[in-house]
């Protein structure tokens, strides 16, 4: 079978090819199926959730006043509104994070990202970036005891060649302390 309007040929069944002849892009009538069908179905939706109206509603988070739009037979559509991103993340997403993964519970590297650049420490490597405990042990997550090496020199830290990077790393370590620490 050939399409009458772009006269491509079809190997298909009869209703999907009367379905391309009708929605052909080269049918003049086309434009005014789309439109006619658009039309009917912004119709029904005005009739059944009611027509688009500014609502004012209140940021949970910052109390600022601001303009939504919706219809009228849906709103409120949500249980709390937020003016911008920024409100939505302090009580949500990245404050949920923070309450429900604190230091205590995260995974080391969450740790130790939240509280260090994510660079070497040693040679400023900034593409792979390991983390390091310093007193080996893997269930302490302080901070203080989490060091950010790249590969290399965090097997420098588990090897004999331990000397040639200990010092710059135990500067970085006190250094950070005396910044959390104020001095």
């Amino acid at each position: 079978m050939n399409c009458t309007h772009c006269k491509t040929e079809f190997d298909l069944p009869k209703a999907k090819f009367a379905n391309h002849v009708r929605w052909c892009h080269k049918n003049p009538k086309a434009r005014h199926y789309k439109e006619s069908n658009s039309s009917l179905s912004k119709q029904r939706a005005d009739q059944r959730f009611g027509v688009h109206k500014n609502y004012n509603v209140v940021c949970t988070n910052c109390a600022k006043e601001f303009i939504v739009v919706e219809r009228e037979l849906l709103f409120p559509s949500k249980a709390i509104y937020f003016c911008s991103r920024k409100c939505a993340n302090a009580t949500g997403g990245k404050a949920k994070a923070l309450k429900h993964h604190s230091d205590d519970v995260a995974h080391y590297t969450v740790v130790a990202w939240r509280h260090h650049e994510k660079k070497c420490v040693v040679c400023d490597e900034d593409k792979v970036v390991a983390v390091h405990h310093m007193d080996e042990d893997h269930n302490n997550n302080d901070p203080k005891n989490l060091v950010p090496l790249c590969p290399t020199h965090h097997q420098y830290m588990h090897s004999r060649y331990k000397d040639l990077i200990l010092n710059k790393v135990e500067n970085y370590i006190s250094s950070y302390c005396n910044k959390k620490l104020g001095v």
